[in-house]
C-alpha cells in the first residue's frame, strides 16, 4: 500500500486534477442478441444430449454450435462502438441540473427526467462530440438497456467518490503468485 501524500501546494494540486472518464461500449446490432440466445439454448440442449461425450460437450453438434456462437460474437463485436464520457466539474453539473427543473411527475428526482439526461449525455460525451439534438436521437434509438448503461456511467462519473478503485481479482492473483 502506498503511503498518503498530503497536499502541499494547492496550485500544483489544482493543476494536476483530471476529471474521471470512462468508455461505454454499445453494440449497434442488438438484433443479433436473439440469435445469440437461441444458439446458447441449442448448445445447452446439445451438451445434454447423447451426442455429447462429456460435460464439455465434445460431440459434433456442440462443436458446430460453439463455432457458430463464436462467429456470432465476433460479428457482434465488429458492430460495437464506444462512447468516451467525461465527468463535468461539480458546478457545471449542478448548473446543468438547475437548467432542467423537475416537474411534479419527476419527483423524487431533482431534475426534469425528459430533458436533463439528454443534456447530460451531450455535455459528458467526449467522443463523439455531440449536441443535445444528437444526444436525443441516440437516446430515442438505442434500447432501454443500452441507455441504462450509458446513463449509469454518466451518473457514476458525476457522482462517484473519486477514490482509487481496488481490484480484488488482481490482488488475489498477485498474492497467489507471491506465496508460490
Amino acid at each position: 500500500m502506498v503511503a498518503p501524500r498530503y497536499v502541499e501546494d494547492i496550485d500544483d494540486f489544482l493543476d494536476g486534477l483530471k476529471l474521471p472518464e470512462t468508455e461505454v461500449p454499445i453494440c449497434m446490432r442488438g438484433d443479433l442478441q436473439s440469435k445469440f440466445e437461441e444458439l446458447e439454448r441449442d448448445l445447452e440442449a446439445a451438451r445434454r444430449s447423447a451426442d455429447s461425450d462429456s460435460l464439455a460437450g465434445s460431440g459434433s453438434d456442440t462443436r458446430r454450435l460453439a463455432e457458430e456462437i463464436t462467429a456470432l460474437q465476433d460479428e457482434m463485436q465488429e458492430h460495437v462502438r464506444v462512447f468516451w464520457l467525461r465527468a463535468l466539474p461539480r458546478k457545471e453539473w449542478s448548473d446543468l441540473i438547475k437548467e432542467h427543473k423537475p416537474r411534479k411527475q419527476d419527483a423524487p428526482a431533482d431534475f426534469n427526467r425528459d430533458t436533463f439526461p439528454v443534456a447530460a449525455l451531450a455535455a459528458c460525451s467526449v467522443k463523439p462530440s455531440i449536441n443535445e439534438a444528437q444526444a436525443g436521437k441516440v437516446i430515442d434509438r438505442i434500447a432501454q438497456g443500452q441507455w441504462a448503461t450509458l446513463w449509469d456511467a454518466i451518473l457514476q462519473l458525476n457522482g462517484g467518490s473519486g477514490e482509487v478503485p481496488f481490484s480484488y481479482a488482481a490482488s488475489a492473483i498477485l498474492s497467489n503468485t507471491r506465496t508460490s
